[in-house]
């Protein structure tokens, strides 16, 4: 079976562009040239992704995701973001709302297209898999685009990026692989539930670390273990009340 995308784009031209390079890739295409066109085709046809514009007449691709969100059949049909904004509020708020990528205009076709083959192809994965992870009742995976709010700077980045998250009274502190530091108000037990267990563990009652950057493990006197990570200077230290889960995780012998 087909996939099927919609495409929301009140631009002639850049509709019938995109349109036309996914029916060349073997596509189902449907198109709507404003925002309310594209609610009444999403209900009707209920796509298996959506690719819309942010800035429209009438109705803008805000309204349009809020819309889908109040019904269950299309609340959750992912949702790339079309947007000439460089402004990354603009892309924050899109993302809260639940829109799951963003590419900006001008349109690069091969980028837009491996975007949407990677996010269908994640989706039919996740299917399959014994053990889907879920925020806020949305898939993600390792390559998921997050965006981590630190006073008034906005900065972007992939589960991945993050190092180690430490905690910080009622704050979590989370470094990047950038060296930058990110202070949010979200517990650890939050943390636990919403990042990859394959990728990230708990290794204190204080500390989640990135296991894909463990570069050495040594097991102490004591039977707790100190770990070094790339791109993070310190040692840290496992306690004693982990180190059975550590083991049968890492398979430390």
């Amino acid at each position: 079976m087909l996939n099927k995308i919609l495409i929301i784009e009140d631009d002639s031209s850049i509709r019938e562009d995109i349109t036309e390079m996914f029916k060349m890739e073997g596509f189902d295409v449907s198109e709507a040239t404003n925002g309310k066109t594209g609610i009444d085709k999403a209900f009707s046809i209920l796509p298996d992704l959506i690719i819309c514009d942010l800035t429209m007449p009438d109705m803008d691709g805000f309204e349009v995701k809020k819309h889908l969100n109040q019904n269950k059949k299309t609340a959750f049909i992912p949702f790339i973001c079309l947007t000439a904004r460089t402004d990354i509020k603009d892309v924050q708020r899109a993302m809260e709302l639940g829109a799951d990528d963003y590419i900006s205009k001008p349109v690069r076709a091969k980028k837009l297209l491996e975007l949407v083959s990677k996010r269908l192809q994640r989706i039919e994965d996740l299917k399959i898999s014994s053990s889907p992870i879920h925020v806020n009742s949305t898939l993600i995976s390792q390559d998921e685009r997050v965006i981590f709010k630190s006073g008034e700077k906005h900065i972007l980045a992939v589960l991945e990026d993050i190092v180690i998250i430490k905690s910080a009274d009622d704050y979590s502190e989370v470094i990047l692989k950038s060296g930058e530091k990110i202070l949010i108000k979200k517990s650890l037990k939050s943390w636990e539930e919403t990042l990859p267990e394959k990728s990230f563990l708990r290794i204190h009652r204080n500390t989640i670390i990135n296991t894909k950057l463990i570069e050495k493990i040594e097991k102490m006197f004591n039977g707790s273990y100190v770990v070094r990570l790339k791109n993070y200077p310190d040692a840290i230290y496992f306690s004693q009340r982990y180190s059975q889960k550590i083991r049968k995780l890492l398979l430390i012998k």
